[in-house]
């Protein structure tokens, strides 16, 4: 089955600053040290990071997303090239693309920013961006919440886009992932992921603070079940540590978490997304398939990878 990610490619900043600190209290001035320190530069974006994650499986995941031809749009279309990403049908733009900066404390744990210079902007479609793209056999299209802005033109052509694809039989696959310190969760925005919501087979989110972000309810367990009745399908809900809730008008079922000694939780989500999307490529059960996806998180984020 043909995986279709749509929405954000940026370049990621992953700043060292906890380290920094504690290099800069024990008086560390080896050159490699410095080296060490330094700040590391990289595609991200949470469909990008989805997308990179499926390539390495060699899903070989189609990736439509907004990219500027200038030097840092090819470096982006190259990297996720090597990673085994087909990166055709990207979506030409005038404005370059975005930057995402991840603060790191001495925990690893990140602080994220985004930062938008003047010659950029946070990835747009419009109208004609879905143009010419071929229709696959048994498609499987993922997006997040980082597709919807405050912008009801963007908002628009990536919703017509699923409903059309939707309509021909594939499979639609949406993790929530909110931003709201960054991209705010009201109006249009709002609006829009609840409409995505509603049209989604899969919905998947991580924790309180996206669950109850979006429905106003204080548990987990409520907030998945307020989802099923806007229309989605199955709602898996991850909460760290804690099991993992899958949940629909059928079922209502945990699945514990191996137990890992996590050296950065950064990027599990999206280690998560892409596992599970590719079990579910490939025909394995929902069941096999959120079980896989955790174990393969777990494994990633217990893993010093700076």
């Amino acid at each position: 089955m043909q995986i279709i990610c749509v929405g954000d490619l940026c370049c990621d900043l992953i700043v060292p600053y906890g380290k920094m600190q504690e290099a800069l209290r024990h008086k560390e001035i080896r050159k490699a040290a410095a080296e060490e320190l330094q700040v590391n530069m990289q595609c991200g974006g949470s469909v990008g990071n989805v997308a990179r994650h499926l390539g390495r499986m060699k899903a070989r995941p189609v990736f439509i997303t907004p990219v500027c031809r200038d030097a840092l749009g090819e470096y982006l279309i190259s990297e996720m090239e090597k990673k085994g990403v087909d990166m055709r049908w990207a979506v030409p733009s005038k404005m370059s693309n975005m930057y995402c900066v991840a603060v790191l404390d001495k925990s690893n744990e990140r602080t994220m920013f985004c930062f938008v210079p003047p010659w950029a902007d946070y990835p747009r479609f419009g109208p004609n961006c879905f143009e010419g793209i071929p229709s696959f056999p048994g498609q499987i299209l993922f997006t997040s919440g980082m597709a919807f802005l405050d912008d009801a033109q963007n908002n628009a052509a990536v919703l017509a886009f699923f409903k059309e694809r939707k309509a021909e039989g594939a499979t639609v696959v949406f993790d929530l992932n909110v931003r709201a310190e960054s991209y705010g969760y009201e109006g249009t925005r709002k609006q829009s992921m609840e409409e995505m919501i509603a049209l989604s087979d899969i919905v998947l989110g991580s924790g309180r603070e996206e669950f109850c972000q979006v429905t106003g309810k204080d548990q987990i367990r409520e907030a998945a079940g307020q989802l099923l009745l806007v229309g989605a399908g199955i709602v898996i809900a991850r909460d760290g540590g804690n099991p993992i809730r899958l949940l629909s008008d059928s079922l209502d079922q945990i699945f514990p978490v191996k137990p890992v000694k996590p050296v950065s939780t950064l990027g599990a989500g999206d280690c998560f997304d892409a596992m599970f999307l590719n079990s579910i490529s490939l025909g394995e059960d929902i069941f096999t398939a959120v079980k896989r996806a955790s174990d393969y998180a777990g494994e990633y984020i217990s893993h010093d990878r700076s």
